[in-house]
């Protein structure tokens, strides 16, 4: 929901949420994330053939890069947490966690940052007028998903995510703990009106950024670092306002899952063990060549 940042920022989750598996299936779209990722990007660049082909080649490479360099890390973090799930947890060990999660999501950005310079300076004034009228159509999808909607609908539909997510690592939540969440929600202070704003305001910075990258006059280590305050912009956003935003919000949900946690059953707590267990076990398998 976030212009440039989310498309992009896919590639970090892609690999993050690709390796917290728990079968065989899923560990075959990990070692095909180089594939998945690309079409997930072509749909906003529509690359023509020789960009197509250095992309791919750059993607391989990250994937033979997070193999070696993250998954041990993301493994590691799997196993110290099996322990600390059996116990009562604070608000503040929640964002921490968030915080080591967030880097892990952007390394493999910033891994890419060289090859995706490159391919920005090759773009040509089509594809740009294509990203912005892919920027139009996730605008709209963002609307009828979430501005349309009653105060009260939107409540109900956040809910539900953090309820489904939560079920994957705990099992059933009782009715006590759905109606701990939605009442956290609802007080949380989710305005997406104020991240739409700052959603328009990426995807200007992305197209004016591309643009002036286009041309491929920069030298490569400045196209670079037009590409790394692309992304930085994105995360801390020039807006003070919208900073003080993200920063409450987080610190709500960080508030949030440490509540819900802590409600949590001797027998959910033993399912999110054996939830962490089974991804640590898969992230090593991964850490192997396919």
């Amino acid at each position: 929901m976030w212009g440039a940042w989310r498309r992009f920022r896919i590639i970090g989750v892609a690999w993050l949420a690709l390796a917290l598996l728990g079968c065989s299936a899923n560990r075959l779209a990990f070692n095909h994330a180089p594939t998945l990722i690309y079409y997930w990007l072509d749909a906003y660049f529509d690359f023509d053939g020789p960009q197509s082909l250095a992309l791919k080649d750059s993607l391989q490479e990250l994937q033979a890069w997070h193999r070696k360099q993250e998954l041990p890390q993301l493994a590691e973090l799997l196993h110290n947490l099996q322990p600390v799930a059996l116990q009562d947890v604070s608000a503040e060990q929640v964002c921490t966690l968030w915080d080591f999660v967030q880097q892990r999501m952007q390394a493999p950005l910033l891994q890419l940052t060289p090859a995706l310079a490159q391919l920005a300076s090759g773009l040509k004034p089509g594809q740009l007028e294509h990203i912005d009228a892919e920027f139009k159509k996730r605008n709209q999808q963002w609307r009828a998903e979430w501005l349309d909607l009653s105060p009260a609908a939107r409540v109900t539909r956040r809910s539900q995510q953090v309820v489904e997510r939560s079920e994957q690592f705990y099992g059933r939540l009782d009715d006590g703990q759905r109606e701990m969440i939605r009442s956290q929600i609802a007080t949380a202070g989710y305005d997406p009106e104020m991240l739409q704003r700052e959603m328009l305001r990426r995807q200007q910075d992305s197209l004016q950024t591309l643009a002036r990258l286009r041309n491929g006059q920069l030298a490569p280590a400045t196209a670079q670092t037009e590409m790394q305050g692309l992304f930085v912009r994105a995360v801390h956003s020039p807006d003070p306002l919208v900073r003080q935003y993200t920063d409450n919000i987080t610190q709500s949900a960080c508030a949030g899952v440490a509540a819900v946690h802590n409600r949590s059953t001797p027998a959910q707590r033993a399912r999110l063990v054996k939830t962490l267990q089974g991804y640590e076990a898969d992230a090593r398998v991964l850490m192997q060549a396919p």
